[in-house]
């Protein structure tokens, strides 16, 4: 059976579930891109460094790290259920050699071509600031809008605004003024009629 309507897409251009969507398809996707990226990368680089060395008994090829990126990166099961196997020598059956941990230690401090040529921590620390500073440049913005919205309420506010006691006030002004023209019609009139009996008498 089919679906009479499989609906319409709709692309919001504001409001709060619309601030929700660029925050996800922007700085958000930016930052897990990022740490994907960096984590990819460490998983590829420590692995090309340990896989080539040795454990106590001689055995090697085993990664220290698994998965491919930041949503599932580990260290390897059978390294942590037995340390014996982590692989710290440079060659087969050369006790105390340490050449492995030496390079994995020395690849913190080099600079890695697959994230600009920025080391791990200067990438992670260049990703967190990047983040700071979408957040930062979105907060500068969202109070610049409400100090507009602000500023335009109390403009409209001032030019349609009415006050029911000024109203009120000139009501009762107008009011008087009327109820004045009138006696002074009224005197007026008795007056007019005064002169006109005195004419005819």
């Amino acid at each position: 059976m089919q679906a009479q309507n499989a609906g319409t897409n709709i692309t919001l251009t504001g409001g709060s579930i619309g601030g929700e969507i660029t925050a996800r398809d922007g700085a958000l996707a930016s930052l897990q891109g990022g740490l994907n990226t960096l984590a990819s990368q460490l998983i590829t680089q420590v692995n090309t460094i340990y896989s080539a060395g040795y454990d106590l008994n001689g055995n090697t090829g085993q990664d220290l790290f698994t998965g491919a990126g930041a949503s599932d990166i580990g260290v390897n099961s059978n390294l942590a259920a037995n340390p014996s196997e982590f692989q710290a020598a440079g060659a087969a059956g050369a006790a105390g050699d340490n050449t492995v941990v030496l390079s994995l230690a020395e690849l913190g401090g080099q600079k890695i071509a697959g994230l600009n040529n920025q080391t791990f921590g200067g990438n992670y620390a260049q990703t967190v600031s990047d983040l700071g500073n979408s957040i930062s440049t979105v907060n500068d913005q969202l109070n610049n809008s409400q100090a507009v919205t602000q500023m335009l309420t109390n403009e409209r506010s001032s030019t349609s605004g009415v006050s029911t006691d000024t109203e009120m006030t000139n009501l009762i002004q107008y009011q008087k003024a009327y109820e004045a023209s009138a006696e002074l019609i009224t005197t007026l009139n008795e007056m007019l009629q005064t002169v006109v009996a005195m004419k005819t008498s």
